[in-house]
């Protein structure tokens, strides 16, 4: 593959990944539930409940921090970002922060509280996802992996775990992109 040929694929994936960002919706926040009023006079024994499973998500761990999609996001948690730079947002209104590290690029919202990661995308062809998927790597090993059980959109594959989602670029069959992401 010439030069040429791999930048206009590596700009072509980058311009997918950003499209995708653009389609997605700002979070939404809940107001808290109102409190049940309890009659005084009654005695009940306290509810023994198992304690509620954890939501299945998809995560990236990098130098020991395990990054969750919609999860707060403590750059200090991370050796320093080789770049960090501002983007206009298109899933909330503002700027996202886009941190570059060796092997992945995150981006992150401030929900007004702190950051929240959006995405986490891996740029280095020879770091695996969390299950073992390699840029590279072909539909049958992304089945082998995740199953079948995935949203289509063009050459893009999205699987969906709770509000999380793993979006993995195609090309002549082989995987040539893969991010983590807020599902929308």
């Amino acid at each position: 593959m010439t030069m040429k040929k791999l930048i206009a694929l590596l700009l072509a994936v980058l311009m997918v990944a950003a499209l995708a960002a653009c389609g997605a919706e700002p979070p939404k926040t809940t107001e808290p539930a109102a409190q049940e009023q309890t009659d005084p006079t009654k005695t009940t024994e306290p509810e023994v409940t198992d304690p509620a499973p954890a939501e299945e998500v998809f995560s990236f761990t990098y130098e020991g921090v395990e990054l969750v999609p919609g999860a707060a996001f403590d750059p200090a948690q991370l050796p320093e970002a080789d770049s960090v730079f501002e983007v206009p947002s298109c899933a909330i209104e503002g700027t996202d922060n886009v941190y570059s590290y060796p092997v992945l690029e995150l981006t992150a919202y401030n929900d007004g509280t702190g950051e929240v990661i959006y995405s986490i995308y891996l740029t280095d062809a020879n770091t695996p996802t969390e299950e073992g998927l390699y840029v590279g790597d072909d539909l049958a090993r992304v089945t082998e992996l995740y199953g079948t059980d995935y949203t289509e959109n063009g050459s893009e594959l999205i699987y969906t775990k709770g509000k999380t989602c793993l979006s993995l670029i195609l090309n002549d069959g082989a995987v040539i992109s893969m991010e983590y992401r807020m599902a929308t």
